[in-house]
Parts: C-alpha cells; structure tokens; sequence
C-alpha cells in the first residue's frame, strides 16, 4: 500500500484537488482529522496560499460527549465538518490520521495534565498519557472520529508521551547545544500522575528529579548513566501508561467499527514525540509506521529492521518528499527502494497538500518507480 497524506483543507474548496490526487498512483490517502497546531502552506489551492491552524478536531464536536477535556473545533478556519465534506470527494479509500497527545489547545486547558519536566517547566503541547483525564480524552477522540466519519482505517500518531522536542511554536532551544541524551532527561515527566507511579513504584521522586537536573549536560552516553536502576523504573511506568493509553484507543477504534489501525512507531525506549516507544508487537495494532525521512546514511533503513526485528510482518516507512529532501525523483525512489528492501511493505508519504508542483511530480515518478503495493497485504483491497 502507498498513502499520501493530507489536510481537509487541501481537498475543500479546491476542484481540481480530488483527481490530482487520484494521479498520484498511491492507494489511498492518510487525511488528518485531529491535528495539533500548524502554519501550512497550500500552493495550488485557488482560495488561498497559507492556512494558520491550532490543535483541533475536524469533525463536529459533540460538546456532550466529552470530559474534562475537549478539543476545539476546527470550523474557523476549516469549515464545519471538514473531514468528511473532503473524504466525500475523493475516490481513493481515506484513513483517519488522528494526532493523540500533542495538543497545545487541549494543554492549555489544564497544565496539570501535561508532562512536566525535572525543573518544573511545563510543555503544554505534550499531554501526558499517566493522567486518566488524557486516557479519557483520547479514547473519546478516536471514538468521535469513527463513529462521525465511518473510516475503516485509522492512522495513531503521538500514542504515547511527547517530550522536549516538538514541531509547534517557533523552536528556540538548538543553541543550548543539548545531546540527544540531554533531550531524554528532559523528556522524563514529572507532572502529579507520572510522580505518582514512581512513588508507587518505590522510587524517592525529589532524589530522581534531582538525577535528571545534575546529570543534563554531562556528555553521558546513556541515561542509565545518570539514573541508574532507577531509569528501568521510569522507562516501566512510561510504557505502562503508553500501553493503556493504545490498549484504550484501540478498543474503542474496534468498537466504532474501524478495521485496521496502524501506528508511528520507534524502538527507541526512550523515545518521545509522533512515533511512540514500542518494545513488542501489541496485539490490535495492524502494523507499525518508521520515522523513515533521513535520505542519507543507513538510520531510516535501521528504524525498518528494527521493527522488523520485533515480528512485525507489516512495517510501513514514513518518508517525505518536502525539504530538505530535494525535489528529485531519482532520489525519492533509491530511497524508497532501500526500504522496500529493508522489509518495508508500505510506503506513508508526506504531504501532498505541503508540496510544490514540482516535489509533486517527482512523488508521482518515484511511486510509479518503486510499484509498493505489490508487497502489501493489503493488494486485494487496493
């Protein structure tokens, strides 16, 4: 299967938008449907060339079916309903692309239930997946969304806690020269549910915090490093909560009638951020999307393996055809290619809406080269 991803607003309002898409030659379309916060640039659309959006939901929101937490509509900007007005218009089968965690809108609504790190300082786009308020939130999101728009498809990314590195406000933080170590520790959540799973775990919370802030700037090559068995600890109370968190999507993804779930993944355990942590192949996912842009050196093709590594028989590779990727269809297609290679079955493809002309035509060639279908499961479907 090849996907190509969109927002609604790519789709609504432009009439040439459903067939140019259809020329692509993907298999189906990856369209958002819960979105965190985005300046998105839509250089064919005829009504407009920047779209300036928050976290929100694109489709109606049912003020009745939520809890302490709810998401803003996305009808501003968007329209009302947007998601199915645009999946109305397309002939390629449309999965719903729902962003879980990563939300400043829904943040802002109640700091208590955002990951905190060892100084205090709050990231108010990161919802913390310890809190039950965020499970809540969560589960009725994916609920929502199902139920509203009938997809069969749905595609989870943030399922699992967000950390330091996130791609929202304007990032000032590359001048304090932090290592990917440094970046983890400041990853660790301290806010009132992840404190409390560590006490409860039988970790002294102000000594470990302590840990995180003395050991940022080390040079240390692993967190072990700095918090010893207490990092086992922490990584135990992370995956608990990331696992309850997809375990309750999932289910109620199921109960609304969808019937394949897919999921960004990574095998790093302390990974954060769009591509949650995974240390096994979980039972209602369908398969496991790699963070795959990097074009050169061998990290994309690795994050593959890895996975396939864990057993999963279905892996797809998120790749890009935006910058600082070049527009060239020849690179696009080694790429992709080595994937495939890799054990790679689908290809997720960003973004068709972001992209010029010109990156478009090159997507279209390299697909055309590369034929992914063909080692999908999914073939008979397409």
């Amino acid at each position: 299967m090849t996907a190509v991803y969109v927002y609604p607003w790519d789709v609504n309002g432009d009439p040439a938008a459903p067939e140019l898409l259809a020329s692509l030659g993907a298999s189906s379309i990856v369209m958002a449907a819960a979105y965190h916060s985005v300046r998105a640039a839509t250089p064919r659309h005829p009504k407009h060339r920047v779209v300036d959006a928050t976290s929100a939901l694109y489709v109606p929101v049912r003020r009745e079916a939520w809890g302490a937490l709810m998401p803003p509509s996305a009808a501003a900007w968007a329209g009302e309903d947007s998601f199915n007005r645009a999946a109305a218009q397309l002939s390629l089968p449309v999965a719903a692309w729902v962003v879980l965690t990563h939300s400043s809108a829904v943040g802002r609504l109640d700091p208590s239930v955002c990951v905190r790190n060892a100084f205090g300082d709050v990231y108010d786009y990161a919802l913390c997946p310890s809190s039950d308020d965020v499970l809540s939130y969560a589960q009725v999101l994916v609920g929502e969304i199902a139920r509203q728009t009938g997809v069969e498809a749905m595609v989870l990314e943030a399922c699992g806690p967000l950390g330091l590195g996130h791609q929202s406000t304007h990032e000032k933080t590359a001048g304090a020269d932090w290592s990917a170590i440094d970046e983890a520790l400041l990853s660790i959540c301290f806010c009132a549910a992840c404190t409390a799973s560590y006490a409860a775990a039988g970790l002294d919370v102000p000594q470990l915090a302590e840990r995180v802030r003395l050991g940022l700037g080390l040079g240390v090559a692993s967190i072990d490093e700095v918090l010893g068995p207490e990092a086992k600890v922490v990584l135990d109370v992370r995956r608990q909560a990331a696992r309850a968190l997809r375990d309750a999507v999932v289910a109620e993804a199921r109960a609304a009638g969808v019937r394949e779930i897919s999921m960004h993944a990574a095998t790093d355990p302390w990974a954060t951020g769009p591509a949650a942590a995974v240390d096994s192949v979980a039972d209602g996912i369908d398969y496991y999307i790699a963070p795959a842009w990097e074009l050169t050196g061998a990290v994309a093709v690795e994050r593959v393996q890895d996975l396939r590594r864990l057993g999963a028989e279905r892996i797809g590779a998120y790749v890009t055809a935006l910058p600082p990727v070049p527009a060239d269809a020849d690179s696009l297609t080694r790429h992709w290619q080595a994937l495939l290679d890799a054990g790679a079955t689908d290809l997720h493809i960003y973004h068709a809406g972001l992209a010029s002309d010109r990156r478009l035509a090159a997507l279209r060639t390299a697909i055309a080269e590369v034929h992914p279908n063909r080692g999908s499961r999914d073939d008979s479907a397409d």
